[in-house]
């Protein structure tokens, strides 16, 4: 098992890139990438149980259209690589780790979103090229576009994992027992919780599709 942060930097940015940007086939998925960086990391348990309490809170959070969903891959593999990093096996702080990372992911949404208005800059260029009879253009601007979210996704996973591990870890050691205790239980009820979200999502849909019919 390795404890490279440039090695979950790789993986957490490859699974996000299935969201959008390539593929989509899944791995972004909470229930899928969260275990991965668990197992790698020594402990499958924690992460295959913060990967299900993201997947049904989170379960609409899918791409359609011009919405840009929050991104719940960063979410798992960063509460699971700060949990089992600083404090494995410990269920009160892997709870306090998807707490924490929920407000980096929402982060980051912001700055996909600056990166995607500078696509279209990319867009006008190959455009402009390709009425120029210029079509090495559309490949430029195909790679240079991949790298600049590829990198985007690498540099902020480092940042996020080192400096939000430094964070997290600090601030879990001040937290009271009547905190960690509550941290203790949201193990158990936030699945519960999850559930109840996934059968008002089911209601939602069956209702509007019934409608329809």
């Amino acid at each position: 098992m390795t404890d490279s942060i440039f090695f979950y930097a790789l993986v957490g940015a490859f699974c996000s890139m299935d969201i959008t940007f390539f593929g989509q086939f899944m791995i972004c998925r909470p229930i899928f990438c969260a275990p991965i960086v668990g197992y790698f990391m020594g402990d499958i348990n924690t992460g295959l149980w913060i990967g299900m309490i993201v997947e049904l809170h989170w379960i609409n959070a899918i791409p359609m259209g011009v919405i840009v969903p929050v991104d719940v891959s960063l979410i798992s593999i960063l509460s699971t690589f700060w949990a089992c990093r600083y404090f494995i096996g410990m269920q009160e702080a892997a709870v306090f780790a998807l707490v924490l990372a929920v407000p980096f992911a929402y982060f980051y949404r912001d700055m996909d979103i600056s990166g995607r208005n500078f696509n279209i800059k990319i867009m006008h260029f190959i455009e402009n090229g390709i009425k120029n009879q210029k079509y090495l253009r559309m490949y430029a601007g195909i790679y240079f576009g991949f790298f600049l979210f590829t990198a985007r996704l690498f540099l902020f996973y480092l940042f996020a994992m080192y400096v939000g591990g430094i964070i997290y870890s600090g601030l879990y050691l001040q937290l009271s027992q009547f905190i960690i205790l509550g941290l203790r239980n949201a193990w158990y009820l936030l699945p519960v919780v999850g559930f109840a979200l996934v059968i008002k999502e089911f209601n939602i849909f069956r209702k509007l599709f019934c409608k329809e019919l």
